[in-house]
């Protein structure tokens, strides 16, 4: 089938909540992605932070038709060895003391909650209340959407899931304004990926963990989107040299399978109890044994040594490219290669004739162009993006000043 035939039979039969972009991806190789037709497009979202090893990557293809071979699915009433095996790694990797499968961020984050509630009320009595951050987003679950304090996500979904306050990120006066006797858990993003490219003060981590110590408050990093080597270290809370009591994983770890994981420490561990928590899918063979080879790959000292050599190339060149546009590029922000760029107004046009120059990147917002590359981006890759970036830009600027062409 052609493009136009793939858009065609979706429109008549799926359920349109998605605003697509007008292309269908047929099939990838390193950073590249390819339609139906043939051409080719530089992927700079890599399925927002998930084909993290590129597309084709053979020894994640290998693994996964060598497990579907032997076992496909078992459910979580028996032991399995993929499973058992990505545990282990994960939690001689992070330090933590055990790990929660489940199948997406959304529902990594649902689980996180629920704990610090487990924890509120079985150590506490009467603690249920959660503090979250504005632009955050923890997904689309009630719970989770009630977390993410984005207005936006709340419309015509009234009621809310009660106990939930929000704070200004990066403002520590405004946590202690909403924390109270009954408040369980804080759950924050360190790099906020979908409220705009907003990163963390380390302080302010540093300062929450403080008050969660003196309180004993859970303490959740949703690690969903800047986690699994997107900061140049395998976990964002290294960046910032702050260890939450749990930090939940998605995206990425499956290396395109669908995969999420909680890591908890001991005060977790010691408050759980059996049936607390259950997925039939969570950790399914085929997906545990594809997040083996992601999370061994990039775990590698010389993996994340060039994630922070790439993502320091790509920031001198978008630090550049904001000078030479001060007047469309309002600020650059981000860390390895985690970006965005403040272009208030204009994301989705940016977004739009980039594609039509063969680059995909995304628009977190109308005000933000997210970038979001394959871990294994190379200069060349970087290089080809800011050229296209510059040349759409470039247009834009023309428009803008030349009578009539607005």
């Amino acid at each position: 089938m052609n493009s136009e035939q793939v858009i065609q039979m979706e429109n008549e039969n799926m359920l349109a909540t998605y605003a697509r972009l007008p292309i269908v991806i047929k099939t990838g190789k390193g950073c590249m992605v390819y339609d139906p037709e043939g051409k080719s497009y530089l992927d700079f979202v890599a399925g927002i932070a998930v084909n993290l090893l590129g597309y084709g990557y053979q020894p994640l293809i290998q693994a996964i038709f060598e497990q579907a071979q032997e076992l496909i699915h078992a459910s979580n009433l028996y032991y399995t060895l993929p499973q058992t095996q990505l545990a282990k790694d994960l939690i001689d990797i992070s330090g933590f003391d055990r790990v929660f499968f489940n199948n997406s961020g959304a529902e990594a984050n649902e689980i996180a909650l629920k704990m610090a509630r487990f924890y509120g009320r079985r150590k506490h009595g009467n603690r249920y209340k959660f503090i979250t951050f504005s632009q955050s987003f923890h997904g689309r679950t009630f719970l989770t959407l009630t977390a993410t304090a984005q207005e936006k996500f709340h419309h015509d979904l009234e009621p809310l899931v009660s106990g939930m306050s929000y704070a200004e990120f990066n403002q520590i006066e405004s946590v202690m304004k909403v924390i109270d006797d009954e408040t369980c858990g804080i759950i924050v993003e360190p790099i906020q990926g979908e409220g705009g490219i907003f990163c963390s003060k380390p302080s302010f981590l540093h300062q929450i963990r403080d008050i969660c110590n003196e309180r004993d408050i859970i303490l959740i990093f949703d690690e969903v989107q800047c986690g699994m080597g997107r900061t140049g270290r395998f976990f964002a809370f290294e960046t910032y040299g702050v260890k939450p009591d749990i930090v939940t994983l998605a995206k990425g770890l499956g290396g395109g399978l669908p995969i999420g994981a909680v890591l908890v420490n001991e005060k977790i561990v010691n408050i759980t109890r059996k049936g607390d928590q259950g997925s039939t899918f969570g950790g399914n063979p085929i997906c545990s044994r594809a997040a083996q080879i992601v999370v061994n790959t990039i775990a590698q000292t010389d993996f994340l040594k060039n994630v922070i050599e790439t993502g320091e190339y790509l920031q001198q060149q978008l630090y550049q490219t904001q000078q030479k546009f001060s007047d469309l590029i309002q600020e650059v922000r981000g860390i390895g290669l985690m970006w965005g760029l403040q272009v208030t107004g204009k994301a989705k046009l940016i977004v739009e004739k980039m594609l039509e120059k063969g680059v995909i990147v995304n628009a977190a917002n109308d005000d933000v162009v997210r970038l979001l590359p394959p871990l294994i981006v190379g200069k060349k890759e970087i290089d080809q993006m800011v050229k296209s970036l510059v040349e759409v830009l470039l247009d834009i600027q023309f428009t803008n000043t030349v009578p009539g062409m607005k």
